[in-house]
Order: C-alpha cells, then sequence, then structure tokens
C-alpha cells in the first residue's frame, strides 16, 4: 500500500493564510467564506494519490449563503429567549430534531464539493440513523457511564464510512464491537471512565448517607466533598481527554483497515484502505504545535498544519486493485445516466 502524498509547503499556505486573515479583518469577517475555499483548494490540490490530486469546488458565496442562514437563526433566537421565556425550550427541541437534517445537509455539501479525477464524492445519510447515531449516541454513551461509548463509536464510525460514495461506488467498513471494546480497554479510556464515574457515584451515596443521619450540617458536608471533587476533576479529566483521543487514533485506524471502496458495476473491490496513525507521534505533534503556535504569536501557524495535515496523510494508506481507468470510466457512465445531485449547505463539521 502506498501512502497518500501531500506536496503542500509552509512557505507557499503563508501567503494565502496571512492574506485570508488580513482580508477577513478588514471585511469584518466577511471574507472568511472565501478564506475556507482557498484554504481548501490548497490543501486538496497538493493531495496527491497516484499522481493526481483532488479538487475542491465550492465558492465562497455558497458558504457565505450558509453561515449568512445561520447567524440569522442565531439572531432570530436570542431575541426571542429574551422575550418570551418558553421560547428558549421551544426553540432547543427545534434544533435538536432539525440537527440531523442540518448535519445530513452538511456532509453531502462537504463531499459533493471534493472530487479525484472529475468524479465526486457524495454522503447517502438518513435522517432516523443520523438522529440516533450523531445526536443521541453520544447523551446516551454519558448517561451509560461510559459503558455504551464504544458501542456508539462502533456504529457512529460505520455508519459514517458505508454512507460515503466515490461516484456511484459506495465504500464499506465490516468491523465488530469487540474491536471497540478491544481498543476502549487498550487506550486506557474505558478503565478511565469507569474510575472516574464509580468515584462520582461513591461520593454521592456517601453524602446522601451523611445528609440523611446528619441533616442540621448539610453545608459542611458538601464543604468537606467539594475539595476531593476538584481533586478528582484536575486528575482524571486530562486522563480522560487523553486516553479518548488515544482510543480514537485507534478506531480510526481500526476503521480505514476494514474499509474498502466497491465497483458499482460488478461489485469487485477497487481500493483498500489502511492506517498507522501513532498515537505518541500525533500527540507529540498536537502539542507541540499548540506550544509553538502561541509562542511565535500565530506566526508559526501555517508550518503547524501543514506539519499535521502531511503526517496524517503519509499515515493513510491506500491500495487499488485491478484498472483504475477502466473503474474511472465505468463510474462516468454511471453518472452521466443517473445525473448528479448538488447540494448547498455547509455549516457543521463531521468526522473521524
Amino acid at each position: 500500500m502506498k501512502g497518500i502524498e501531500f506536496k503542500g509547503k509552509a512557505i507557499e499556505y503563508f501567503g494565502i493564510w496571512l492574506a485570508n486573515i488580513l482580508l477577513t479583518v478588514v471585511t469584518i469577517g466577511i471574507f472568511s467564506a472565501w478564506a475556507k475555499v482557498r484554504r481548501l483548494k490548497y490543501f486538496y490540490n497538493n493531495t496527491n494519490i497516484l499522481e493526481n490530486s483532488f479538487a475542491y469546488h465550492a465558492t465562497g458565496w455558497q458558504i457565505f449563503k450558509g453561515r449568512l442562514i445561520a447567524f440569522i437563526v442565531i439572531i432570530i433566537l436570542g431575541i426571542g429567549s429574551s422575550y418570551i421565556p418558553v421560547f428558549s425550550f421551544v426553540s432547543f427541541i427545534i434544533i435538536f430534531f432539525l440537527s440531523p437534517f442540518i448535519i445530513n445537509s452538511s456532509l453531502r455539501f462537504n463531499a459533493r464539493m471534493v472530487s479525484y479525477r472529475n468524479i465526486r464524492f457524495n454522503w447517502h445519510g438518513n435522517y432516523k440513523q443520523t438522529l440516533l447515531y450523531f445526536v443521541l449516541g453520544p447523551v446516551i454513551s454519558f448517561f451509560s457511564l461510559g459503558f455504551l461509548q464504544p458501542l456508539f463509536t462502533k456504529f457512529y464510525y460505520t455508519y459514517y464510512a458505508n454512507n460515503h460514495s466515490y461516484g456511484t461506488s459506495r465504500f464499506s467498513a465490516d468491523t465488530t464491537i469487540k474491536q471497540y471494546y478491544i481498543d476502549s480497554f487498550k487506550s486506557g479510556f474505558l478503565p478511565a471512565l469507569i474510575i472516574f464515574y464509580s468515584i462520582i457515584v461513591y461520593t454521592i451515596w456517601d453524602i446522601a448517607n451523611l445528609i440523611e443521619w446528619n441533616f442540621d450540617y448539610i453545608d459542611t458536608i458538601f464543604n468537606d466533598y467539594s475539595n476531593g471533587f476538584e481533586i478528582l476533576f484536575f486528575i482524571m479529566i486530562p486522563i480522560i481527554f487523553i486516553t479518548n483521543f488515544i482510543y480514537r487514533i485507534f478506531a480510526r485506524n481500526m476503521l480505514l483497515r476494514a474499509t474498502i471502496l466497491s465497483n458499482s458495476n460488478n461489485n469487485e473491490i477497487s481500493a483498500n484502505f489502511d492506517s498507522t496513525l501513532n498515537p505518541a507521534t500525533y500527540l507529540w505533534i498536537i502539542i507541540t504545535n499548540a506550544i509553538i503556535i502561541p509562542i511565535t504569536l500565530g506566526l508559526m501557524s501555517p508550518w503547524a498544519q501543514i506539519r499535521f495535515y502531511k503526517y496524517l496523510s503519509y499515515s493513510t494508506k491506500i491500495e487499488i486493485i485491478g484498472d483504475l481507468n477502466i473503474f474511472l470510466d465505468t463510474e462516468k457512465k454511471n453518472l452521466s445516466s443517473l445525473g448528479e445531485e448538488y447540494s448547498e449547505m455547509e455549516g457543521i463539521e463531521v468526522n473521524i
């Protein structure tokens, strides 16, 4: 398998980055939509597979329209909440049930705006599954005290992979729940969650018992335990954050190794994938970037972005099976007979 090649250079990207910042400031943020297009075009145009680069087709106006609509909605919600008390609750319910539609529109837009050798990607998710895996899943995982986190990670990742396509050919990934639970233990994420929630549950139970027998000393009891909670959060939250980070790298590697692209014409495998992200290297890049950028007052931000993206590309492998040109010809023929659908709803970033 060959790693995806990224040919971008920090010195080249620095000019784009600086111009984007200056124009965004001068236009009071309006140019940010066009800045995003310029940034993504640079990264996609310099990302190569078999000497052919990706292309990004969105325009600044398309992205600006989506942001303008979102801004107007936020203003309306803010004004409504200020004058109508029940408006906040009603708007929350509306947004909650609209969020799968927004997520699907955004994923479809982000996929449709990217092409490889003149064939575009697409997203085929539906409302019900997006609501379950992207919206309800994190909530259920939280209330399960972390025990269902690997289960919903599996659903989330495989749903994300299986509903993307390249032209008319679909990606698919076959993973097992067991693999996600094994990775959650290997990364230390699930043990950290179990310890964290167990301490909280035990402490609440202990406080409830003390209050029952010493009702006159409620303030004293809460004060005694407040310091313990502060120490618990100070120690455990960074551990949970880091182990979750490692766990998601394991999950990403596993997902890509199980992902294939099948030819829509004969269902034969056209491409296999692999991911060799190393958690230690990945964390080192993230941490050192986070240190270097503030020290240099942001001037090393282009270098940091190029460095991160180059490692991500190098660690993502692809193996083309068979004659790629035949596959591409088939895709173009299928697309011309089916027609192409375009969506103009950019906004929420959903990825793995």
